[in-house]
């Protein structure tokens, strides 16, 4: 117990120590910038923010920091150490493939392919066993924070699927995740390293919360059988074959059936023909403070029944003082709710809503990666070329 807590202590200073160092606070400032291009998306989609930039960056700094503190617990305890050096050939093959997919910053991939690279031409000399104990871990780390915070930045979208617009959310979530490892460089000794996590994924046939349990469970899955598999590296020459194909097969993987699992089931934010489907509610609404949740039906307001969003405003334009709702809730069926206002009257709902009418201009599609880009760009060029 006296070693654990000596762990514990030694983690937590390092990484407070670690919040010191400019470079920290420059990948703060990376993470900054990416949460700000995704507000412009949810300002356009909700003409305001959730929750502003600046909190997001800080809630996932929090939490980045409780998951390196995890990872250097993992680390240290079982004396986990590397050579800085086999990442010099990784991170920069990581922003490479990055730029054929993001999906590709990935450690998995370039890990991977690096070490398949040392196994089969005996180029670069890395230790794989130590890499892909490293990979294993930080995805273990990366199953922990999707599982705790994968949904807080969550934002209602708008995707085209068999016809229809129908809603869903997106999750983006950025971590700055500083750890301490023991580094084998002239000498061993701890060293604070600084890692950036990223989970994006789209919610259209699952509560977001439910997607992200079902993406940390993959995760934990993933990074469990690759830490069994570099450990049997370290006594069977063959594992590191095995632990190399792995890494970035099985992560591929995790993707497609997530993915599959979304495209293939059925559609809980399509569109209603019996009222309005509820996609999101914005903060400090009338629709918030009455409990509407997402998916929820508003079938009608004050005994007028409800088809689109129109309905909605028709009834509202007056201002009225007092609304009842009947609401088809997901949970508990026909409902129900009642909300009075004597003084200024009621004149929004402040929800986010799937209507089967076209009403939205913004459809999310898909990301997809630059080389496809330029691709579709150079076809559009051609064929305007020709006409």
């Amino acid at each position: 117990m006296y070693v654990f807590l000596k762990i514990v202590y030694h983690s937590i200073y390092n990484i407070l120590q670690t919040i010191r160092s400019p470079f920290f606070w420059v990948v703060v400032g990376i993470i900054f910038f990416q949460y700000r291009k995704i507000g412009e998306l949810e300002k356009a989609i909700l003409g305001k923010h959730k929750k502003p930039p600046l909190y997001n960056v800080l809630v996932s700094t929090m939490f980045g920091l409780i998951g390196g503190l995890l990872g250097s617990i993992i680390f240290i305890y079982f004396g986990i150490t590397i050579n800085p050096v086999d990442f010099y050939f990784i991170f920069p093959l990581a922003i490479l493939l990055s730029i054929f997919h993001p999906k590709f910053m990935c450690f998995s991939y370039a890990g991977g392919i690096v070490s398949l690279s040392k196994l089969i031409f005996g180029w670069p000399n890395i230790d794989i066993t130590g890499v892909m104990i490293v990979i294993a871990v930080l995805h273990l780390i990366e199953s922990f924070l999707v599982l705790v915070d994968g949904v807080s930045g969550k934002i209602p979208i708008f995707m085209e699927r068999e016809g229809d617009i129908i809603g869903g959310f997106s999750m983006n979530r950025i971590w700055p995740v500083p750890f301490t490892i023991f580094v084998n460089n002239g000498g061993i000794y701890p060293a604070a390293i600084i890692a950036i996590l990223g989970y994006g994924d789209y919610a259209i046939a699952n509560q977001p919360e439910k997607k992200s349990r079902q993406t940390a469970g993959l995760l934990w899955a993933f990074s469990i059988t690759l830490l069994c598999l570099a450990w049997l590296s370290m006594k069977y020459y063959i594992f590191e074959y095995i632990a190399a194909i792995f890494a970035p097969l099985v992560h591929e993987v995790i993707i497609m059936i997530g993915r599959k699992k979304e495209e293939k089931g059925s559609f809980i934010f399509g569109p209603s023909h019996r009222g309005l489907k509820v996609l999101d509610t914005l903060p400090d609404s009338i629709g918030k403070k009455i409990g509407l949740k997402s998916g929820d039906t508003i079938l009608s307001i004050n005994g007028n029944k409800i088809r689109d969003k129109r309905d909605i405003e028709d009834i509202l334009y007056f201002q009225p003082k007092y609304i009842w709702i009947d609401i088809f809730d997901r949970e508990k069926g026909l409902i129900t709710k009642e909300y009075k206002n004597y003084q200024e009257g009621i004149n929004s709902l402040g929800i986010i809503v799937v209507s089967t009418l076209p009403e939205y201009a913004i459809v999310v599609e898909e990301q997809k990666n630059s080389i496809l880009k330029l691709l579709d760009n150079f076809k559009k060029k051609k064929a305007r070329f020709r006409n």
